[in-house]
């Protein structure tokens, strides 16, 4: 898929090189550093684990460092009347893990609390939340390997088998190859809404093509693929969706900026806390 993309949007990167090297004068850019800000990234997930938030700050844009970690926080997690108070994480500073592992619950309203941290350095303690229903288990039947060529690529669709519930839905697509997560970073997420095919049956819907040319994802005879369909809310939705705006920049070129990562964070903090269901399903290849 990112070949394909690549391919399309080459003659604006032709474009692009043209008018840069055409251009003799120099021009400077002053971008001023903002303030500073919480960001956080927590999720609460039907599996049974001890679920993790991660929170450090925002850096100035040309920052070549890793994003400053939040340690020493306050940091729980609120289901009806259970308090769950998260401890950090003695290997990796700003990680917080729950105390024991456990399930999380569909139709349960959790809610993350962050206090005792001063983002912002003006001596006084500030407090953030966000809170995150878990929608219900989603319905998922079964995926299929099915072998597939064209001039240009050949390879394995991985096709998906489910029942949509008739409320609105938004899901989200992992996909292993054997032991190896296939989309471990932002920009290879899958999200979408079911505004198409709210309460009807997906039948043989390609959420992945695992290309031949790919050594990562190419496909032979006793691999193995996983794939984890997960029920978010809207607001992981929203921040996954324009999170990947961001990464891939302005297209067509010269287009306007795109608009702030959203999120569902309290006191202007960034990122995100989820609470989603999920289930996976396999399918071998064959010989």
């Amino acid at each position: 898929m990112t070949r394909i993309l690549s391919y399309r949007c080459r003659p604006a990167f032709l474009f692009a090189a043209v008018i840069l090297t055409a251009c003799t004068e120099v021009i400077d850019i002053e971008l001023d550093s903002t303030y500073t800000r919480l960001v956080v990234f927590g999720t609460v997930t039907t599996d049974s684990l001890h679920h993790q938030v991660r929170l450090s700050t925002t850096s100035d844009y040309f920052s070549n460092q890793q994003a400053p970690a939040v340690s020493n926080a306050l940091v729980e997690l609120h289901a009806g009347e259970q308090i769950l108070r998260l401890e950090e994480s003695d290997s990796v500073a700003g990680l917080y893990h729950s105390p024991v592992a456990f399930r999380g619950v569909p139709g349960t309203r959790y809610r993350l609390l962050i206090s005792q941290v001063d983002i912002n350095g003006d001596g006084t303690p500030e407090t953030y939340d966000a809170t995150s229903t878990m929608p219900g288990m989603p319905l998922l039947d079964s995926i299929r390997l099915e072998y597939f060529q064209s001039p240009y690529f050949s390879g394995y669709r991985v096709m998906l088998y489910a029942q949509d519930s008739p409320k609105r839905e938004w899901y989200s697509y992992q996909i292993w190859k054997n032991r190896d997560l296939l989309t471990d970073e932002l920009s290879d997420y899958m999200v979408q809404s079911d505004d198409f095919i709210n309460g009807e049956y997906i039948f043989g819907y390609p959420v992945r093509f695992m290309l031949d040319d790919d050594p990562r994802s190419a496909l032979y005879p006793g691999d193995t693929v996983t794939l984890e369909m997960s029920s978010i809310g809207k607001d992981f939705y929203d921040f996954i969706s324009d999170a990947q705006l961001e990464i891939i920049g302005s297209i067509p070129l010269f287009s306007g900026p795109p608009a702030n990562v959203r999120s569902n964070i309290s006191n202007d903090g960034k990122g995100v806390f989820a609470a989603y269901s999920l289930k996976r399903v396999a399918a071998v290849v064959k010989p």
